[in-house]
């Protein structure tokens, strides 16, 4: 069997390590907030996992394309290890607060008002944070799997 190429092994660890982090992260963020505004039954916690887990999707090909795309395109040969997981961390953040900056304003705004609601939205960009981080961890696995195949 002929092994994966590295980038799109690449892509689709960055797709499922975000989605699963966006998954866990959001749906424990929403099931933490909403039980404390009300009783939440099982039935309806894994319904609301489900939904976040069909959320999270997005967000997830949101960091896996410019990851890949960007390896592809500006990083064909790789001298600098640290400076390359810095450039997709890098990458990553563009591609989100891109795509997303409406959220991020509406996390600034939650922030503002404080409360209850200013922890939801600290927990909301930690979570994205998290996610994002996750493009430093597919870079150096991405390193790993060039440096094997170029000793093959």
């Amino acid at each position: 069997m002929r092994p994966l190429n590295p980038l799109l092994k690449m892509f689709l660890r960055m797709f499922c390590y975000s989605a699963t982090v966006f998954t866990i992260a959001h749906g424990l963020i929403n099931l933490l907030f909403l039980s404390q505004r009300s009783d939440i039954s099982a039935g309806d916690a894994l319904y609301m996992l489900l939904g976040v887990a069909k959320w999270s999707v997005a967000p997830a090909l949101a960091l896996a394309l410019p990851l890949t795309l960007a390896t592809a395109l500006f990083f064909r040969d790789i001298r600098r290890p640290g400076y390359y997981r810095f450039a997709m961390l890098s990458v990553a953040l563009l591609a989100t607060i891109t795509v997303w900056s409406h959220s991020y304003v509406e996390f600034g705004h939650m922030l503002r008002h404080g409360g209850a609601i200013a922890a939801f939205g600290l927990a909301n960009i930690a979570g994205n944070a998290l996610a994002i981080y996750m493009s430093v961890i597919v870079a150096g696995k991405y390193l790993r799997d060039l440096s094997e195949l170029q000793q093959k």
